[in-house]
């Protein structure tokens, strides 16, 4: 099956009209945790970042017949968040949606699923999961069936919409779990040397992230090198970090001192091979 952009829009609209009508403590139903489940972000939906207005207006933007497609979808998105939110917040809302576009592609349970099956044949039973850029949750809704042993979750999400929709999933994982809706480089320090498993399918892209804790741009200045060095900060002695990577981090020249830190501060376990066209399905 193909990417289908109206689809995903579709399935996106119905999880965050959940999300934002969701109180603390409402027990979910077992439909909306799969409606919920079936939000993938908006990372090959490049529609959104079109204005809230008519096909006209759009057309003088240059939007593509793709686009075009999906000026309904967009328009009942903008109508939703103006209903449930306030103006700060819808604001806050769109320009979220729009700054997730490079790195919100969203990962298939098969991808959790192989990482954990690799895992449990290590012999490999966590008991503190740290899930740090976490979409919907499908790497921590995951864990949590694979791992009778789990006794906490922790999660991040930056972006503002998927982070309600993870903070509503949440509340039906029999887990402790904690939700925080930030930049990964705004978590405490309090947290570092707590986590057993850090596991994810990481943001990648060369653009920095700020952090005092890591001045060096060899480190801080490609997201995705960031990721890996604030994720071994995380890990108690003995943990394991298990991430979605490239080809590119792992034989980039530009990459070099990234993997260099990386060697330096963990002992390297093993590596699997996925299939080239992994997220073509889920994120184009």
């Amino acid at each position: 099956m193909g990417y289908n952009s109206q689809q995903k829009l579709s399935d996106n609209l119905a999880a965050i009209r959940i999300a934002l009508t969701w109180k603390e403590g409402q027990r979910l139903s077992d439909e909306e945790v799969l409606v919920l489940k079936g939000y993938s972000g908006f990372g090959g939906l490049k529609a959104v970042l079109f204005p809230a207005g008519s096909k006209e207006s759009w057309v003088a933007l240059n939007a593509s017949e793709q686009d075009l497609r999906l000026h309904a979808g967009v328009m009942e998105l903008h109508q939703l968040l103006q209903q449930r939110l306030s103006e700060e917040e819808y604001k806050a809302a769109i320009n979220s949606i729009r700054n997730s576009i490079l790195t919100a592609f969203y990962t298939s349970a098969v991808v959790p699923q192989a990482v954990y099956g690799s895992l449990k044949k290590l012999g490999v039973e966590p008991k503190h999961l740290y899930e740090p850029s976490a979409g919907a949750g499908v790497f921590v809704t995951e864990a949590v069936a694979a791992f009778p042993s789990l006794q906490k979750v922790t999660a991040v999400e930056k972006d503002f919409l998927t982070g309600r929709v993870l903070t509503a999933l949440g509340s039906s994982i029999p887990v402790p779990t904690s939700i925080q809706t930030k930049g990964f480089e705004q978590t405490d320090n309090s947290e570092n040397g707590t986590a057993d498993l850090i596991v994810s399918n990481i943001p990648f892209g060369n653009f920095p992230v700020y952090d005092d804790a890591y001045p060096d741009e060899a480190i801080s200045g490609k997201i995705h090198n960031y990721f890996f060095a604030k994720g071994l900060d995380k890990l108690k002695e003995g943990g394991l970090l298990a991430y979605i990577t490239t080809d590119a981090f792992l034989n980039s020249q530009s990459n070099k001192a990234a993997r260099e830190h990386l060697f330096r501060n963990a002992d390297f376990v093993s590596v699997n091979v996925l299939p080239d066209n992994l997220m073509k399905d889920t994120g184009n």
